[in-house]
């Protein structure tokens, strides 16, 4: 029983700045996964949304999303960092399964790449990194569903390597927490969770109504009718068959408002819907080139 009511994530596993670049002003009802709560703060500092349903199957989950904006209660930005104390492993922000893997995953891949595992050190040029690949190729295969489809996993390694390090180690959260298994800076916390976003969403959440669903994301979408204008999908992507993917981009087109817009992620997938419904925004989806995971394939798709 206690196992089923363990918390997945406690911080982030993916850039929650997307979210904040792309919103639409004109969105007033937005739709997020609730994941861990800090990838729902970017929602939450656009103050011209109006209610934000925070959506999630796991119940703990939706109660962590509580806990964290509880902690908008604290007077500034500055005593929000302190209490959430970042560059300690004892932070809260690194209970959850995920974050746990990360500091075994950081103790292990130490062992393997020796002196060379440190902040700053292209992996893809150490002496390792072949035996790496081949190693992380065969794993990634391993745990990979029936249908997915065929990937050139060495391929995808390199690119998401080269893509974590395009943001500099002492700003890049993810780049630290493989390193380190959990940030080493405050400046790498602050990219993602800014202490703009953070004040704007302590002022707007008075005036936010928000919404605890917890339900499959899919189901509650396909009880909506054009009245979603964001939706903020996470990577619920990589864990549809065929069969619930086509009834999501069946409801999808229904629950959004006209030019609503929705925020797909995938993990190694290529993301590819066949729709005549929804188009992908290419021009909103180049402004995630930087996004800081490197590990996601990130589209904005609108409703046509």
């Amino acid at each position: 029983k206690m196992k089923k009511n363990k918390i997945k994530y406690s911080f982030l596993n993916e850039d929650p700045t997307c979210e904040r670049n792309i919103l639409p002003s004109t969105a007033r009802t937005v739709v997020c996964i609730a994941g861990s709560g800090f990838r729902v703060l970017p929602m939450l500092s656009a103050s011209h949304i109006k209610t934000l349903y925070i959506v999630d199957q796991s119940q703990t989950q939706l109660d962590h999303v509580k806990s964290v904006l509880r902690l908008l209660k604290e007077p500034d930005y500055e005593s929000f960092v302190r209490t959430v104390n970042p560059t300690s492993s004892q932070s809260l922000l690194y209970r959850g399964s995920h974050e746990r893997n990360y500091k075994m995953r950081s103790r292990l891949l130490r062992l393997f790449f020796g002196s060379q595992f440190q902040g700053g050190v292209d992996l893809t040029a150490t002496k390792r990194w072949p035996l790496f690949v081949k190693i992380y190729a065969y794993l990634l295969k391993q745990s990979k569903s029936d249908h997915s489809e065929d990937v050139n996993y060495p391929d995808y390694i390199k690119m998401t390597f080269q893509k974590l390090m395009k943001t500099a180690y002492p700003k890049n959260f993810f780049w630290q927490q493989l390193i380190k298994g959990r940030a080493e800076t405050v400046e790498a916390f602050a990219a993602l969770i800014s202490e703009r976003t953070w004040t704007d969403a302590k002022a707007n959440l008075p005036n936010i109504e928000i919404r605890y669903v917890n339900e499959d994301i899919n189901n509650f979408l396909a009880s909506k009718k054009n009245e979603i204008d964001f939706i903020s999908y996470s990577n619920v992507l990589n864990y549809l068959g065929p069969v619930q993917k086509m009834a999501m981009i069946a409801s999808v087109p229904r629950a959004l408002t006209n030019q609503g817009q929705i925020l797909f992620r995938s993990y190694i997938n290529e993301i590819q819907l066949v729709t005549d419904q929804l188009k992908e925004n290419t021009e909103k989806t180049n402004l995630l080139e930087n996004e800081m995971t490197g590990s996601y394939r990130i589209k904005l798709y609108e409703k046509i």
